[in-house]
């Protein structure tokens, strides 16, 4: 049986295989939350995660809706730069979820078509599962 995983690693004082019940520390939080009004929701990571300076932690969503289709971004993120400039603490994400419009009946121009945001309304009261990852290089 492989070794638990747990939001921050422990020694394990078991002998009875290689310390049996140590954890590893998981590399992936993950959430599932409901976003407000506006589409947004800010999450706040349970464990930081420290990058390389630059560098971005890894974020995924897949929305659980059974409305009209769903698109999520990351809009902002919320991080520390270490005093010798090294690496980057992240402790949270703001993303915001939109949701997809049908085109009006009356597009009189190309260019108003070409400027038509699809993904124009926001995504009130959705649920999205979210995941971020440390980076592994």
């Amino acid at each position: 049986m492989p070794p638990a995983t747990a939001l921050d690693g422990r020694a394990g004082t078991s002998a009875d295989f290689a310390r049996a019940d140590h954890t590893h520390a998981a590399r992936v939080q993950r959430t599932v939350v409901t976003t407000a009004a506006d589409g947004t929701y800010k999450w706040t990571f349970a464990r930081p995660i420290v990058c390389t300076k630059g560098a971005l932690p890894p974020i995924a969503y897949m929305v659980d809706d059974t409305g009209s289709p769903v698109v999520v971004q990351v809009t902002a993120r919320e991080f520390t730069t270490s005093a010798d400039g090294l690496t980057d603490t992240h402790t949270s994400a703001t993303v915001k979820a939109q949701r997809s419009r049908t085109l009006p009946a009356t597009l009189v121009s190309l260019a108003a078509l070409i400027s038509f945001d699809v993904f124009g309304l926001a995504a009130a009261g959705v649920k999205v599962n979210l995941w971020a990852a440390d980076p592994t290089q």
